[in-house]
């Protein structure tokens, strides 16, 4: 039986959504007959104190090692948080007297680098998974200046533990492209490459007819077109855009409903109560068992990207909105992977951020033409049926961990 260790910041029970994607690929690679075991990090997401050393959970055994819980919101608490993460995991990994087969790492800064740590001392493989392109992001985001010393070093040891690994995996084919071609050409030649994109539970979120919906009917969704965000109101998305157009549209029977908490929902609602808006609604996250129902309340779903992020993330909330049967509002620009998946597969319309009379004239349109929305909500989940179910992603990891 192949062993496994997956090393990742988060798991079981985190809500981030890296953990939980590991945690359903630990459980499915144990259902399949792998011997997987997790080593993560004690100190929790949302810093409610710490989890256990050691606990089983459906099968899969979870070592979890200690590491300082500095407030994240803090640059240099959370740089202690991953150096000292990276510390205790790396002696674990070092001296334990177990040596797995394969060592599958998930992509917090630098974690990768602890592969070729094992790798050089133990000859341990390993695979790399990216699903945050740093430094780039890092960059993108003003943390560090274009052509500085940390990006260069990080650079330098990405080149280290992404050349060394036994494979490379990323999201999709633009953030390949970008981590691939830091690669000296003859490395990038020799490197098994996977794609294996994120995914949505899509037996628990199914298309739901608006008439159908209780959600809809409850929150008087079904009179209107209805423009949903739903996730966090984060401070790096667009969505002063849809207030605006919100705005233009106050007349017409367009609602826009914001579903969650961030940092932006306080400016939302003082945007919305400055214009006199009767057309926007917040509602809080909703319970689990509500999500069915809420995702699918809608007509279009809104998925934002900051711009100059490109390649570098994909919001993996695009997976649930295609489940979901609905049609996607890309507010993110061209060359995304989130662009290349509207366009391709008819189940969206990309307008750039910040291009408010692009968002009106994209609503007048569906309320003039109701036949264009019905068809991107059958292409959505279409393209969730082929490309984006569990199921495939999975495969995917299992045909990758026998691989090697």
């Amino acid at each position: 039986m192949k062993k496994i260790v997956i090393l990742t910041h988060y798991f079981y029970p985190e809500k981030a959504a890296v953990g939980q994607f590991m945690t359903e690929v630990a459980i499915e690679m144990k259902r399949r007959g792998l011997d997987v075991t997790v080593l993560t990090s004690r100190a929790t997401y949302q810093r409610t104190g710490t989890l256990s050393a050691f606990e089983v959970h459906q099968g899969v055994p979870i070592h979890r090692v200690w590491s300082t819980g500095f407030d994240k919101r803090n640059l240099v608490g959370r740089a202690l948080n991953l150096g000292s993460f990276l510390l205790a995991a790396t002696m674990r990994l070092l001296f334990t007297r177990r040596k797995p087969d394969l060592l599958f790492i998930t992509n917090a800064p630098l974690l990768g680098f602890i592969g070729r740590i094992v790798h050089f001392f133990r000859g341990q493989k390993y695979i790399c998974e990216v699903e945050d392109v740093y430094p780039d992001l890092a960059v993108q985001l003003g943390l560090f200046k274009p052509g500085s010393l940390p990006e260069k070093l990080w650079d330098a040891l990405n080149r280290q533990a992404y050349g060394h690994g036994s494979a490379l995996v990323t999201l999709g084919k633009r953030m390949e492209a970008l981590v691939v071609g830091k690669l000296p050409a003859n490395v990038a030649a020799q490197l098994p490459q996977v794609i294996i994109p994120s995914w949505a539970d899509g037996e628990a979120i199914k298309p739901i007819a608006k008439d159908q919906n209780p959600f809809a009917e409850k929150h008087g969704f079904r009179q209107h077109l209805t423009v949903l965000y739903s996730g966090n109101l984060g401070l790096a998305h667009d969505l002063e855009t849809l207030i605006d157009a919100a705005q233009e549209l106050r007349c017409e029977p367009v609602l826009f409903v914001f579903i969650g908490e961030g940092g932006k929902k306080k400016i939302l609602q003082e945007m919305v109560t400055r214009m006199g808006l009767e057309n926007v609604r917040f509602l809080p996250y909703q319970p689990i068992e509500e999500l069915p129902f809420s995702l699918t309340s809608a007509d279009l779903s809104v998925v934002t990207m900051e711009a100059g992020v490109e390649g570098m993330i994909i919001p993996s909330k695009i997976y649930g909105t295609l489940a979901a049967g609905q049609a996607v509002l890309g507010l993110v620009r061209e060359g995304s992977e989130i662009a290349d998946i509207l366009q391709e597969f008819q189940c969206g319309v990309t307008i750039p951020p910040k291009d408010k009379e692009a968002v009106v004239r994209l609503l007048r349109e569906c309320l003039a033409n109701p036949n264009r929305l019905d068809e991107m909500k059958k292409n959505a989940r279409r393209c969730f049926d082929g490309h984006f179910r569990k199921e495939l992603a999975m495969d995917k990891y299992y045909r990758l961990f026998n691989m090697i």
